[in-house]
């Protein structure tokens, strides 16, 4: 199958953008297998969610994110555009995780800032975690860097 998105080795690829929505991706879509999956992410049965795996170690192989701007209002009333999040991991074991976290999202954009984003040939291991927020009772969840043993 032919595709006319060319991949940007290791580096988020831009595949949609209007006013407010904007699409990223590290998978190679010229790849048969990996727009399979990317179809599959679509269907609720083989989606688990990210706040449900916490401490589960993720071999991801590429991410899929839609970013989303829209208005709200600040404490003083004044009109503010925010970013929402919706990140897609997809796992070396065929698994694909969600979330919505915008807090997951920008602890997994400081790594990849870092280190490049996760692809095939150059996977990353995530670990999913959860820490306390200042609000008592809410927790954020997170991602970190798995460090390889050598």
């Amino acid at each position: 199958m032919e595709n006319a998105l060319v991949k940007q080795e290791n580096q988020l690829m831009e595949v949609r953008k209007d006013d407010n929505k904007k699409i990223l991706f590290t998978l190679d879509l010229t790849k048969e297998e990996n727009v399979d999956k990317l179809l599959a992410s679509q269907d609720k049965e083989n989606i688990k969610y990210v706040k449900d795996n916490v401490g589960k170690i993720i071999n991801c192989i590429g991410v899929y994110i839609t970013r989303r701007t829209f208005e709200d209002t600040n404490q003083d009333g004044e009109v503010i555009n925010r970013k929402k999040h919706a990140t897609l991991l997809f796992d070396a074991d065929g698994s694909i995780y969600v979330t919505g976290s915008n807090n997951f999202y920008n602890s997994l954009d400081f790594i990849c800032m870092l280190k490049g984003w996760p692809t095939e040939e150059n996977p990353m291991k995530l670990k999913i975690v959860e820490s306390d927020a200042e609000e008592k009772g809410h927790k954020w969840l997170k991602a970190v860097i798995v460090k390889e043993d050598k």
